[in-house]
């Protein structure tokens, strides 16, 4: 597979795109149908959303997992139904009891950062009903827009890191806004930290702002926005495949295999990544198992290994006996290539 037939894109988000409108936009820029994103981010956040194309969006199902790096704007003094600012308001907290948060003294902040850190560990969150999560094969946003009554699931989630970064004053309400950085495992509504968070401070609150800033091992600085890519897409007369080999060029266009780098590697030949790409089954004393490039906490899943043949990622896989199997296939026999001395390569 090559860069022009199938990668991954690290969209910046706007405020204000569905994920799924980022998703057609791709598909536009790249003139190509196969496009799909690795976990919605809400409406109203910006930051990273990772986007594959082509035959890469068979590795999608690999990213949902990945732990998630954010930063939140806590507004503290109001809650709303969907827990953000675009919701409606549903309790306000006095302005007694918001004077307090106006003198930003040694003692108050000692509190906020402890807040913070109370938040690190495991705990059980019910899934907000503004959300797109289904019960009874309907979406829970369906139920609140109907008025109707549901039962929220809830789910266990895990909060790696919450790290008080300071409090402004809104100029538009007037209300304390606290940052917060939270790195949470997969499937965390940072909305509902947000309101959990004022809570805690004897306030009601919501998330005023929400920037993802990681997805796993894809950062923010990482990203490009969908208007820095159709300024470029005009330049070159609005031509899908010109476009793609200039962001295959520039490096903007990421590879399978520098996606993966956190996982177990087994590099073959050529024979050996043949047999692969056929769903042969290959000795484990043809592959050289090489250890994980970078320390994340992303893993395979079900102890799933790269197998890898040069700088080409063949195929997601598993140790069984003393054979390697494939669980999927990333390229066709007539892709693989020969890259003699690339034993372990930068990018694979």
């Amino acid at each position: 597979m090559t860069l022009t037939s199938g990668g991954i894109l690290i969209i910046d988000k706007e405020e204000g795109l569905t994920s799924s409108a980022v998703v057609s936009r791709v598909r536009v820029l790249l003139g190509e149908r196969r496009v799909g994103h690795t976990g919605t981010l809400d409406p109203f956040a910006t930051g990273v959303l990772p986007i594959c194309y082509g035959r890469a969006t068979a590795a999608a199902h690999y990213m949902l997992d990945w732990n998630k790096r954010y930063l939140c704007g806590i507004s503290l003094g109001l809650s709303t139904d969907s827990m953000d600012y675009t919701g409606t308001t549903i309790e306000r907290t006095p302005e007694t009891v918001l004077k307090r948060f106006v003198s930003k003294d040694e003692h108050l902040l000692r509190e906020l950062k402890a807040v913070a850190r109370s938040f690190i560990g495991k705990r059980i969150q019910r899934v907000p009903i503004f959300s797109a999560v289904k019960v009874d094969g309907k979406r829970l946003y369906r139920y609140a827009r109907e008025g109707s009554e549901v039962d929220l699931p809830e789910r266990e989630i895990t909060v790696y890191e919450a790290v008080f970064h300071g409090m402004t004053i809104d100029e538009d309400t007037g209300f304390p806004v606290v940052s917060v950085e939270f790195l949470v495992s997969a499937g965390t509504y940072i909305r509902a930290l947000a309101e959990e968070y004022g809570r805690a401070l004897g306030c009601s609150a919501h998330a005023r702002s929400l920037r993802r800033l990681a997805a796993g091992s894809l950062t923010v600085e990482q990203s490009v926005t969908l208007e820095r890519l159709f300024d470029a897409f005009n330049k070159l007369g609005r031509d899908p495949m010109r476009l793609r080999q200039c962001l295959a060029e520039d490096g903007t266009i990421k590879s399978l295999g520098s996606i993966f780098t956190s996982w177990r590697c087994v590099m073959f030949d050529r024979e050996g990544a043949l047999d692969l790409t056929h769903g042969r089954k290959v000795p484990v004393n043809r592959g050289r198992l090489l250890p994980p490039r970078c320390e994340c906490t992303e893993h395979g899943e079900d102890d799933l290994i790269v197998f890898c043949h040069g700088e080409q990622l063949v195929a997601f896989g598993f140790i069984e006996g003393q054979y390697y199997r494939v669980k999927r296939v990333f390229l066709e026999p007539t892709e693989i290539k020969s890259f003699e001395g690339k034993v372990c390569p930068n990018d694979i």
